[in-house]
């Protein structure tokens, strides 16, 4: 009797093994397929965010701050030169750069300056309004803004907006001093094209660069226009 108990446990237990084994075997294959579809997807996601950063890129868009970038600018500047020349009106580039943003990036980190490059985006957007008007990441912390028919002191008076919309977000800068409103300088250049003129679009933004550059030589969050 004892002998038939023995082998009924014992075929029990051997069959409650057999089956802790199975249940056990399932869920590391289960285990294993989750994290190979786990794996998948993000693979799928990576491929995904380059797919749209191409199509943003072959569309004129900068991902990060969703504005024109550096060739959409371009191209929309020549376009309103062309207009401009036909019509023998004013047409001005800003040029803005956003003050110490190195040191903002490194003491940060780069998703605290992505973040920062967005909300400026959103705060130049607010200022340029009008349909003839483009504002766009030009490249790295510098942002390029066309006016078409905008004279020097229509164009002074908008790159002034844009300083105060920037410093009006309250962006804290870290720096060995302490915190302050994080800035923006910016250079400004007008120009009424003309047929017996040597001049052409990227001289112009090649004069608000340089104006730029003096407003940071001249202590930043500021705005300064180009010379004649």
């Amino acid at each position: 009797m004892v002998t038939v108990w023995t082998t009924v446990i014992s075929a029990a237990l051997l069959l409650l093994a057999g089956g802790l084994y199975y249940v056990w075997s399932r869920e590391k294959a289960l285990d294993a397929r989750i994290s190979a579809l786990r794996e998948e997807l993000e693979h799928k996601t990576m491929q995904l965010e380059e797919a749209n950063q191409t199509l943003n890129r072959l569309a004129g868009i900068d991902s990060v701050t969703q504005l024109a970038n550096h060739s959409g600018f371009q191209e929309f500047l020549r376009g309103e030169w062309r207009r401009a020349l036909r019509e023998a009106s004013a047409i001005s580039v800003i040029m803005a750069d956003i003050d110490h943003f190195r040191e903002y990036n490194d003491r940060l980190g780069h998703q605290a300056g992505d973040d920062c490059l967005a909300k400026i985006a959103q705060a130049l957007k607010s200022v340029i309004g009008r349909p003839g008007d483009l504002v766009a990441r030009y490249g790295g912390e510098e942002f390029g803004i066309v006016l078409s028919r905008t004279d020097q002191q229509g164009a002074f008076r908008v790159a002034h907006k844009v300083c105060a919309a920037v410093e009006a977000l309250g962006i804290e800068h870290p720096n060995a001093s302490g915190s302050r409103r994080l800035t923006i300088s910016v250079g400004v250049a007008t120009a009424t094209p003309a047929v017996d003129s040597n001049w052409e679009e990227l001289e112009l933004v090649t004069a608000a660069t340089r104006a730029l550059a003096e407003a940071k030589q001249a202590g930043r969050n500021r705005v300064m226009a180009a010379a004649g």
